[in-house]
């Protein structure tokens, strides 16, 4: 695939995944209807995602008639999760990957943000099967644990690993565009170590942002993207 066919693809699937985090707060109800401790900075999906205990889920959903509401907003989340932003995301991360990279690097990233993708696929199932008995188990607990960390570990890497690539290509606008994504994704694995923190949420916004101006400026001046080497090969 041509960069500048892979950076035009990235832009629409990066429009679909940013339209995707959009829609996210614009569900009914999805309002926590209690917190746990260190979780108040979070919003309720990132809350139940960071949830380590059956108490944690428990303090998380409430009781009564905001219980329901919340199980509802939640399964509402779960699946545009499922079926639109992961999907969405992958795919933009991934065609930004094969964009920007080559050789090894290029299959090593990619490889990294597919595992991402599925971790963040096998975390909406584990916390679908936690709201079908609430508060879940310590066993449920313990595999959306990892399936989270997972996720957010190999995001934060590949994301990092995006910007350094950009870097790499010697061209002053790519390199100015790759510090951006490199501090983003740098700030997200900074954050990753201290969960919960916003500073992880910060810096995949910012990260991910930088990669769609990116591929939109990409889409008409390809050769101004690609390393040195391979700008000539870029403009035929």
């Amino acid at each position: 695939m041509r960069p500048r066919t892979a950076w035009r693809l990235s832009v629409l699937a990066g429009l679909v995944a940013f339209a995707c985090s959009f829609a996210f707060g614009k569900i009914p109800g999805l309002v926590a209807c209690g917190t746990f401790a260190g979780s108040g900075q979070l919003g309720p999906i990132l809350a139940f995602e960071l949830a380590r205990t059956p108490g944690d889920v428990a303090a998380l959903f409430g009781a009564g008639s905001c219980r329901a509401s919340l199980i509802d907003a939640q399964n509402a989340g779960l699946w545009l999760d499922a079926l639109g932003f992961i999907p969405f995301y992958t795919l933009f991360l991934v065609l930004a990957a094969i964009a920007a990279s080559r050789g090894r690097a290029r299959r090593a990233i990619v490889a990294v943000l597919l595992i991402a993708g599925l971790s963040d696929e096998i975390e909406g199932l584990v916390m679908w099967r936690i709201m079908g008995n609430l508060p879940g188990s310590d066993g449920q607990l313990g595999a959306l644990y990892w399936a989270v960390h997972i996720k957010f570990a190999l995001l934060a890497i590949g994301t990092t690993l995006i910007g350094l690539e950009l870097i790499r290509t010697t061209r002053l606008w790519p390199m100015l565009f790759g510090l951006v994504v490199t501090v983003g994704g740098a700030a997200a694995i900074y954050g990753f170590w201290s969960l919960p923190n916003a500073m992880m949420m910060a810096g995949f916004t910012y990260a991910w942002f930088a990669i769609l101006v990116t591929a939109i400026v990409a889409s008409f001046a390809a050769g101004v993207f690609a390393p040195r080497s391979a700008g000539a090969r870029a403009l035929r």
